[in-house]
């Protein structure tokens, strides 16, 4: 998991499937003091984050899990097409 700022959306003519009704948001990474790493990713937008807004971007399983949790009754998630994906907005760190 990171953390990092919104830069915006991506936006795409054509998409897979399985990212059908789903946002991509542009996410700049962060250090721990909060200074820009350089790397940037590409994630899904669960909860609507906006430009400038800072965020936690989780990956892999995390971030199907953010999708769609997976369970003891509930079926696997592998099928998503997701490798990151917005899970909070960060109101402040302390």
């Amino acid at each position: 998991m990171i953390r990092g700022t919104v830069l915006g959306q991506v936006w795409a003519t054509r998409r897979a499937r399985g990212l059908d009704g789903h946002r991509l948001l542009l996410v700049a990474a962060r250090d721990v003091a909060g200074a820009a790493t350089g790397r940037v990713v590409v994630a899904v937008d669960t909860l609507d984050a906006r430009a400038g807004e800072d965020v936690t971007v989780a990956f892999g399983s995390g971030a199907r899990n953010v999708l769609r949790p997976a369970g003891d009754n509930r079926p696997d998630n592998r099928d998503l097409l997701c490798d990151a994906a917005v899970a909070a907005i960060v109101e402040g760190v302390g």
